[in-house]
């Protein structure tokens, strides 16, 4: 009788515990995606946990009311878009080529509608909700922004390179504003890019007087 007994042991790897950091970051990336087809008014703990993979209690553990979910989500969402005006707006070209930094900020903009839709849509809703619960934050976000871009507008009136009667801030308004029905156009089927960006850097040469 052969004694020589065969072990076998489990081989199958258990999940990577993740620490809480990382968890909550893995359901606020989750709950992206959520906000974006479920709407910020309608997305909820139980959404973003069957999206994670966990129990709705654990979404509830990292973010304790309704109110703090929908508050990281749109931090998360403004931070993407004040990163990605100071990524054009805080270099030496916004002072030696403010059009420049102007023109190409609205092309990069506008390609957010491929390279991030979900937050688009995230921003593309929370800028058309006037709600208690979103509006205050919203305009708080729209300030920052203007903040990162009216300096370089400030440059190209001062330098010359730009001509207008408004100011610089009045300007940026205007540039804000226009961004979200570019936006808008960016999800129509088969949105003709080429002609959405001939059509913003004329009007932004339009509206800024640039020579």
């Amino acid at each position: 009788m052969n004694d020589n007994k065969i072990e076998i042991t489990n081989t199958k790897k258990s999940p990577k515990r993740l620490s809480p950091e990382q968890r909550k970051q893995q359901l606020l990336l989750d709950a992206i995606p959520v906000f974006a087809n479920r709407g910020i008014g309608r997305a909820a703990h139980a959404d973003v946990a069957q999206k994670s993979g966990v129990s709705v209690a654990t979404a509830f553990n990292y973010f304790n009311t309704r109110e703090e979910l929908v508050d990281a989500v749109l931090d998360y969402v403004a931070a993407y878009y004040i990163d990605l005006a100071k990524s054009f707006h805080h270099k030496e070209e916004a002072v030696d080529n403010p059009a420049r930094v102007l023109q190409d900020h609205a092309v990069a903009f506008i390609g957010c509608a491929h390279s991030e839709p979900d937050l688009v849509k995230i921003w593309l809703e929370w800028g058309a909700s006037v709600r208690d619960d979103c509006w205050p934050k919203y305009l708080r976000f729209q300030e920052e922004v203007l903040d990162i871009i009216e300096p370089t507008i400030a440059n190209g009136l001062q330098n010359g390179h730009m001509q207008s009667q408004l100011t610089a801030r009045e300007l940026a308004q205007i540039l804000f504003g226009q961004a979200h029905p570019i936006s808008l156009a960016s999800f129509a089927p088969n949105p003709p890019t080429q002609n959405m960006m001939r059509f913003v850097q004329l009007g932004m040469q339009a509206l800024l007087g640039i020579k």
